[in-house]
């Protein structure tokens, strides 16, 4: 960064100067104190307000935490190294769509089955949210895929939610749970009862549900009824939509009602849809990294090409997330990164995100006024 002023020191065509100051004055906005090592650009969390609204709690887990977790479900687990874990863990580089992205979940959930593991893995994943710098989180998960050593789906949320304010107790971030129902057969009742869960605690550790899976193979026109239900008791939901299916699964999850739909990436070329979820008022939860690897878009084979300003210049509301910080080997700062690395993002826009995130979080008002305070400060350092 210092050889790069001293050049347009030296520069004495004038238009050049004004040119690259302009450039240098939109990097600080955005990364508040930048450093540039090569071709890496590192953003220096105290200067930057994160919020992350989609993500999962089984993709991301820590392999320390696994661990743990193992050792209290008394689980024999296939290696206790580290690295050799991590990779069990993390997408495959040869990851060819969601079905095999989902892959990746099998593992984690097998430790997943005792109230006190679930208890650890939240309390666990908070703190290092909160080690990040974050400021706000939403956690999903679904209660009904915990079940297998005799857990109710009740007893499943009370654990998380302890977990949660065990964590909050030490912290100064704030993070609530998202209940997911699961698409698949013969799961009706389940996600019924997840439904009622989430009106049980609303308020009490639960923000919202939401409905994931393998969105091409169950359709978001089966789950009518079950957001209709959910509607009728006055719950929050958000529904994956648009990653794994066509666009007509995200007008399906809009006749639902929802504000928020996870992911949405199918819809950046598809008029009819933004101009539906810009007239509806609803927020995508985008996650890059994850949408590049489970092929989403087939003809988006790079950060470089993510599409979020096509959103952007429609003023459809977005958000960036990690999705699952262990699967897709991220945090919600190298999501920033990297978007602003390959040019896709700028200052303003990143800035709009942010907004966009406080505006679309499971909040009061209140509260959504007291975290864009929160931002604005972090922002202005």
């Amino acid at each position: 960064m210092k050889n790069f002023v001293c050049c347009l020191m030296k520069n004495k065509n004038l238009l050049l100067i004004n040119m690259y100051q302009s450039i240098l004055v939109s990097v600080l906005l955005f990364c508040g104190a930048c450093s540039e090592h090569g071709d890496k650009v590192e953003m220096k969390i105290s200067n930057y307000a994160l919020i992350d609204l989609h993500l999962h709690l089984d993709g991301s887990l820590s392999p320390e935490a696994l661990c743990e977790m193992a050792r209290i479900s008394n689980v024999n687990l296939p290696t206790t190294d580290l690295n050799e874990l991590r990779a069990f863990m993390e997408c495959p580089e040869d990851c060819e769509s969601l079905n095999d992205y989902l892959e990746c979940f099998d593992f984690p959930q097998q430790v997943m089955q005792h109230k006190d593991a679930i208890e650890y893995g939240v309390y666990d994943l908070v703190k290092r949210l909160d080690k990040q710098g974050l400021l706000y989180a939403e956690i999903r998960y679904a209660p009904q895929l915990h079940l297998e050593n005799g857990l109710t789906q009740d007893e499943v949320v009370q654990a998380s939610i302890s977990g949660l304010n065990a964590a909050l107790a030490e912290c100064d971030m704030q993070a609530q749970l998202i209940l997911c129902c699961m698409r698949g057969d013969n799961n009706d009742e389940l996600n019924k009862t997840t439904v009622e869960l989430t009106k049980k605690y609303l308020g009490r550790g639960v923000a919202a549900c939401d409905l994931a899976g393998a969105e091409a193979l169950f359709k978001t026109e089966k789950y009518k009824s079950l957001f209709d239900y959910a509607a009728s008791l006055g719950v929050p939901y958000t529904i994956h939509a648009g990653e794994a299916d066509e666009v007509s699964s995200m007008q399906d999850a809009i006749s639902f009602g929802t504000h928020r739909i996870g992911h949405g990436i199918r819809s950046y070329n598809d008029n009819h849809t933004l101009t539906l979820l810009y007239d509806k008022n609803i927020t995508l939860e985008l996650c890059p990294t994850s949408n590049l690897q489970t092929k989403a878009v087939g003809s988006i084979n790079s950060m470089s090409q993510y599409p979020i300003c096509e959103f952007i210049n429609r003023n459809v509301k977005v958000t960036v997330n990690t999705d699952n910080m262990t699967v897709s080997n991220t945090t919600l700062l190298k999501e920033f990164q990297k978007l602003f690395k390959f040019g896709v993002i700028n200052s303003e826009q990143a800035e709009i995100i942010v907004r966009n995130s406080v505006d679309a979080a499971f909040l009061s008002d209140d509260q959504k006024k007291d975290l864009l305070e929160k931002c604005q400060k972090i922002m202005r350092r």
